[in-house]
């Protein structure tokens, strides 16, 4: 794999940055003590970085995007997590695409996406399944020309914004992997609630919530089967994990990155003992840790969207980018803390926020222990998961 970046990802890279520390950076900690954002502020964070390829990099011209490679997209949400992490997964997670829709639906949302006025979502996570997804119980029957949905999600990202989303959802209700489908909802014609908001330890601004369904009636036509592997297990490619987990891991580089750039600021400018702080051996000892181990995680990750770009299967690569990076963003933040002293646990101060925001990623799309239950599966051929 060729690790460096071409010209044009190099001037994109720059301009992300040049932008998010400029316009981005100075509201940070203001939207951050708010919470969750509203649809209106996500909505004006999307028209003004879109531009650069968030919300629709990865989405094809139907829809305005401007198709991406998986690596130059690793790039952008790199650098923007850098700055602001909890903004970076609501526009990643907004852009989801409408799947599965009729032909006229499809063209009216891609048309709302093109204009940066559409907000999607994914709902698989239910109170009763996290990582056992295969056993859903939010279930769809048959009624005519519709689905009639009706059952809970929760931890949904972007769902209490929601204008859309791909939900999943069992037509057989103890099947396992053979009941689930992926059904498309549009709000305005399936409409669901919004249970509560979930406010999280880090990644505060990037809404979460609990959605219901409840006789919700959605038009035959968008449901969608999922395909298995040879190993009977959901594929990743269809159940769309390997690249949120590339992802997840990019982001939790960014905030180690940055972790590491406050770092060495202050360590030489901060003096004890009539030195500066950077002189002293454990310091520097402290700092060669949280490079190596974020250039580690750097590598693992743009390793598994190397082979995405080349369209190869990268599902044990991007558990592992996955796994390592978010649990390496705990160590390197963690550090930065010690290093600051107090200053580091004081809200303001942006340390503090990487320790959250790096804690809160090892989470979403599988937790550590299941990235290792993956990769452990690819090197024994043994799934440790019924």
């Amino acid at each position: 794999m060729d690790f460096d970046l071409t010209e044009e990802q190099r001037l994109l890279k720059e301009a992300v940055r040049a932008y998010a520390d400029k316009e981005i950076a100075p509201q940070v900690n203001e939207y951050e003590r708010r919470g969750p954002l509203t649809r209106p502020e996500a909505l004006s964070f999307i028209k003004q970085l879109m531009p650069f390829g968030f919300y629709n990099g990865r989405l094809g011209e139907e829809c305005g995007g401007s198709n991406l490679d998986a690596k130059t997209y690793g790039v952008i949400n790199e650098e923007l997590s850098n700055v602001w992490a909890g903004l970076c997964g609501m526009l990643w997670i907004a852009g989801n695409p409408p799947t599965g829709l009729a032909e006229a639906d499809r063209r009216e949302v891609c048309e709302r996406i093109k204009a940066g006025e559409s907000i999607g979502c994914g709902a698989i996570t239910e109170p009763e399944a996290g990582s056992s997804s295969s056993y859903l119980s939010t279930r769809a029957v048959e009624d005519g020309d519709y689905w009639v949905v009706n059952g809970t999600k929760t931890w949904i990202s972007c769902g209490p914004i929601a204008d859309h989303m791909n939900l999943m959802v069992t037509v057989n209700p103890g099947s396992g992997r053979e009941g689930i489908r992926s059904l498309h909802l549009r709000k305005e014609s399936s409409p669901w609630e919004v249970v509560r908001n979930n406010n999280l330890l880090g990644l505060r601004a990037w809404p979460n919530g609990e959605l219901r369904f409840e006789d919700v009636r959605v038009p035959r036509q968008n449901m969608r089967q999922m395909r298995e592997e040879s190993s009977g297990a959901a594929s990743a490619r269809v159940w769309n994990f390997q690249q949120p987990r590339t992802l997840l891991a990019v982001m939790a580089v960014g905030i180690a990155q940055a972790a590491i750039d406050d770092s060495i600021r202050y360590v030489k400018e901060r003096h004890q003992f009539g030195k500066p702080i950077a002189s002293f051996q454990l310091v520097q000892e402290m700092l060669y840790d949280m490079v190596v181990e974020t250039d580690s995680a750097r590598f693992l990750a743009y390793r598994a969207m190397d082979l995405q770009d080349k369209g190869e299967d990268s599902t044990w690569q991007a558990a592992m980018a996955k796994g390592f990076a978010t649990e390496m963003a705990i160590r390197v933040t963690s550090r930065a803390i010690e290093l600051h002293g107090a200053l580091g646990l004081m809200e303001g101060y942006p340390i503090e926020r990487y320790f959250r925001d790096a804690r809160s990623l090892t989470i979403p799309d599988g937790t550590t222990e299941i990235q290792k239950l993956v990769v452990g599966r690819r090197l024994t051929g043994i799934s440790a998961i019924s």
